[in-house]
């Protein structure tokens, strides 16, 4: 490195005299604070982790230990030129400087955020770090398995620039800030990642315990109630729901939704008696609640004794005979008994109530699909439940079409497009089922068709396209057998011999040449499958990708732009170009400084101009272009910029003293007075800076009128 790496303590240190205190706390904070002192960095954060796991709230300790680390890491880099060991330090500290703490904290370390992160980049620079998503997800992993937790955390949250790796980047995080004690930290990552990924089972059940843990018992209950609903068995989130409730009796023991959770709850556990039991204390204290009646009904359909369930569905059906939920259980329950006739009139009735009642749909079609052929079927529902009968044959065509019968399939969608030819979804399928049966001549006609009718339905548009590519299918079929067993170069053999090349041979080639190594040839090939789909949003953040891992920050940064004048939502290239433009203003913020640490500051102010033309909210352009200013005796231009820099970033304190000396200078004492007094109220350190103020304050008195 050409300069070396600044050494930034963050904070002064002291124990925070308003945070509990905790056994063994101020043993391992005083540790701490004695290492540290003695220059034995090591020792030093192994007790203020300590420290922090018994309070994790603690600002004191969290502050001792980023101090500690980036103490060691300038060593490390200073000293050693160990740049490895120092960048993960660097990240330890970036780590509780960003993500451990709360919004408030982070907004005061802004100026240390912005040292660190510099510190970290001149060593991942010099060591030639590859700062792809996926090589920073894979450094977290290693990390972690290190045991290095809090630098893990930080290059997990630098790996989310990649979209397939936001759901894990998020989750691992919130895995070390639950093994850190930070639950409230570790419940909001794990919340971000429900998220990303809201069907993942383990993901949710360990949002739900970390909310359970914080006593945020609703959301709890909401977390293990979807997890209910998705698996059909989880002791687990049944024993934390009986806890809640339970605990909810004590409190509220004659709450009747509460008894009657609970009995749902026991329900569910397969503990029968026990539901009973607490259904009839609810049913006691609310004899209205019809919710209860059902509960008891399900319980004893759920045991196979039918004929209890009726007599329970039935007593809600005398008061209330339109509702939907117990005409259809009794519907099941008779069903089940062989009463089909009679399940089958109540089924109409529930759809005649909730017509799109999905339930009830499938129900009756299970009953009669299997007794029918495929026309006395379309008969049965067009006479049995003409309102709804597009639907039901749409959603019966769709089930055929999963279980591949074709043929089937297609009878049925063209039967509900005679009844409701205005949907193109209908066309779309069936045209997908023609060419699935090869027969690609009516699929293009189906959807020439429904083209006519919705010209601007881009579903339409793609199926018209997608069925016109399949006779190209068995070609690409060929190259992408290839492709699979990672044989490329016969891959791109068999793409190349594709004529005419489309886009997504173009894609074949590259991602070829992209798995081989040879970086210029997938640029080359990507940006003709842009020339062929220039619309197409996604190729040009691959080349802008690729660019990027080449470190040739000017293409990356056009294709970046590219991606997104196509595509405004595509995130990916929007966290690329973010990432690119600050890699730049650091970058460029840095030569600036350090030509104007040399003195050369024509070459210092030309950069920082750039900088500010670009970004005029930059604190510490805006800074050092006003030092510059003054080097030049331009003291007016001095004191708007250093003013501006100044209500951007109010930590910069310092600044109020070179805008007295400005007026000073200007023999504007007045203003000068009001600068000096602002900066020795504001700035900590007992040195000559504030002592001239101090002294300047006493010899301009006579002007402070």
């Amino acid at each position: 490195m050409k300069k070396l790496i600044k050494l930034m303590c963050v904070f002064t240190l002291g124990f925070c005299s308003i945070s509990p205190v905790y056994a063994g706390f101020k043993e391992h904070f005083d540790l701490g604070q004695q290492y540290l002192s003695n220059y034995q960095y090591s020792g030093a954060i192994t007790e203020f982790k300590s420290a922090l796991r018994i309070n994790y709230l603690d600002n004191s300790a969290r502050i001792g230990l980023i101090n500690s680390y980036l103490a060691r890491g300038t060593y490390y880099a200073n000293t050693d030129k160990d740049y490895k060991k120092a960048a993960d330090d660097y990240r330890a500290a970036l780590f509780y400087l960003v993500y451990y703490p709360n919004a408030n904290q982070v907004k005061n370390s802004s100026q240390a955020i912005v040292q660190v992160t510099s510190n970290l980049n001149q060593c991942l620079n010099t060591t030639g770090f590859d700062t792809s998503a996926q090589n920073r997800f894979s450094t977290a992993k290693q990390l972690r398995a290190e045991g290095n937790f809090a630098a893990a955390a930080y290059e997990f949250n630098q790996a989310l620039a990649d979209k397939s790796l936001i759901k894990e980047s998020f989750q691992q995080t919130g895995d070390i800030m639950k093994l850190l004690g930070n639950s409230q930290k570790a419940a909001e990552y794990y919340r971000k990642a429900v998220a990303v990924a809201p069907s993942d089972i383990d993901l949710r059940l360990s949002y739900a315990k970390m909310l359970d843990k914080l006593d945020q018992e609703d959301a709890a209950v909401e977390e293990y109630n979807y997890i209910l609903s998705k698996t059909s068995d989880n002791k687990d989130v049944l024993y934390s729901l009986e806890r809640i409730y339970k605990r909810k009796l004590e409190e509220s023991p004659n709450d009747a939704a509460v008894t009657a959770n609970l009995g749902a709850i026991m329900q569910k556990a397969g503990n029968f008696d026990e539901a009973l039991r607490y259904y009839s204390k609810a049913e006691y204290l609310d004899p209205s609640n019809v919710n209860t009646r059902l509960n008891v009904g399900t319980l004893y359909q759920q045991k196979g004794d039918y004929k209890t369930a009726i007599t329970a569905y039935d007593s809600v059906l005398i008061i209330y005979p339109d509702n939907a939920l117990a005409n259809l259980y009794k519907a099941q329950s008779l069903a089940a008994t062989g009463d089909k006739k009679g399940a089958l009139e109540l089924y109409k009735k529930v759809l005649s109530i909730e017509p799109n009642n999905e339930i009830a749909q499938a129900d009756m079609l299970n009953m009669v699909k299997d007794t029918m052929t495929t026309a006395q079927f379309v008969d049965y529902i067009k006479k049995n439940n003409p309102n709804n009968a597009a639907n039901i044959l749409y959603t019966y065509a769709l089930d055929l079409h999963k279980q591949n019968k074709l043929n089937d399939s297609i009878a049925i969608y063209n039967e509900v497009i005679k009844l409701t030819p205005t949907n193109p979804e209908v066309y779309v399928n069936l045209a997908i089922a023609q060419g699935q049966s090869k027969n690609y001549d009516a699929a293009l006609a189906t959807l020439n068709t429904a083209n006519t009718k919705f010209p601007n339905n881009a579903e339409v548009s793609d199926a018209i396209k997608s069925i016109s590519a399949q006779s190209t299918d068995e070609k690409l079929e060929i190259a992408a057998n290839y492709y699979n067993n990672k044989d490329y170069q016969n891959a791109i053999n068999e793409y190349l011999k594709i004529k005419p090349a489309t886009s997504d041979t173009m894609l074949g080639v590259a991602s070829a040449y992209q798995n081989m190594g040879d970086t210029d040839k997938a640029i080359e090939y990507y940006k003709q499958a842009l020339n062929l789909a220039p619309a197409n949003s996604d190729i040009a953040y691959y080349i802008a990708a690729l660019y990027a891992e080449k470190e040739d920050t000017a293409n990356a940064k056009i294709f970046a732009q590219k991606a997104i004048s196509l595509n405004k939502t595509n995130k990916q290239a929007q966290e690329l170009l973010e990432s690119l433009n600050a890699q730049i203003a650091s970058q460029d913020l840095e030569k600036a400084i350090s030509l104007f640490d040399a003195g050369k500051y024509t070459e210092s102010l030309t950069l920082l101009n750039k900088i500010l033309a670009a970004e005029p909210n930059d604190a510490y352009a805006l800074y050092y272009r006003g030092m510059i200013y003054d080097t030049q005796k331009k003291y007016n231009q001095a004191i708007t910029d250093y003013k501006k820099a100044l209500s951007i970033n109010p930590d910069l304190t310092i600044v109020n003293y070179l805008i007295g000396v400005d007026y000073d200078m200007l023999e504007q004492y007045k203003n000068a007075i009001s600068h000096y007094k602002a900066f020795t109220t504001t700035y900590s350190e007992n040195d000559d800076f504030l002592k001239y103020a101090q002294t300047r304050l006493g010899e301009l008195k006579q002007y402070d009128k």
